[in-house]
């Protein structure tokens, strides 16, 4: 569903590469955590497997198609550490905007993710107006709202209290079971007990290394 070949990546020639030949292959029901310290390459590499960065060589595919066509994007779901919504408009605004770009029939309120994680209370808050935290359970529901099947989400428990966690990681469970392929980055060592049942790597001087 989700493949790396040969991925490298460095931004200034006259400095080191930051990914080093890369390989990750992703199937559906599957998840893959990619773990290591801020500055490791986590991030670079998500944005590269999601089509918002060009590896220096190699090449990406999502579900057998380049990440920067539009049937990739169709099937591709995003998390970023920073927001991805409005911050002018609601929540339900946003999402019902979003939904809009997938040309899709969408009610907030009838989305089991909203529920899930919680979201109700707040459709008609300014997202703007929300905590870190509750940004981020409205830009989870965002990037799932066209039931993708491929999930990308950078650092998905930073900043989330312990509710908010639990409710996560259930979902992420039940994505998997539903047949979703999901990467996740974290440079938190609790996010591999937390995704006890991804295949685990470490990113070592540019180098993917698995771990579990």
């Amino acid at each position: 569903m989700l493949e790396a070949r040969g991925v490298w990546k460095r931004y200034d020639w006259n400095r080191g590469w930051v990914l080093c030949d890369v390989g990750l292959c992703v199937e559906p029901g599957r998840g893959v955590l990619v773990t290591g310290p801020n500055g490791s390459g986590k991030t670079t590499l998500l944005r590269i497997l999601v089509g918002l960065a060009r590896p220096s060589r190699g090449e990406v595919l999502i579900a057998g198609q380049s990440p920067y066509t539009p049937g990739a994007r169709r099937v591709l779901g995003v998390v970023l550490h920073h927001s991805l919504l409005y911050d002018e408009l609601t929540v339900r605004e946003n999402l019902e905007y979003y939904a809009r770009l997938y040309g899709i029939e969408y009610r907030p309120e009838e989305d089991e993710v909203v529920e899930i994680l919680g979201l109700g209370r707040y459709l008609d808050t300014r997202a703007g107006e929300l905590s870190f935290g509750w940004k981020k359970r409205a830009n989870i529901a965002r990037a799932l709202l066209h039931r993708p099947r491929v999930l990308a989400i950078d650092e998905p428990f930073t900043g989330l209290d312990d509710d908010a966690v639990e409710a996560l990681r259930g979902l992420l469970e039940e994505l998997l079971h539903r047949g979703m392929a999901v990467v996740a980055t974290s440079p938190q060592k609790s996010a591999e007990e937390l995704l006890e049942g991804f295949n685990a790597y470490r990113i070592e001087s540019g180098k993917l290394v698995r771990i579990r």
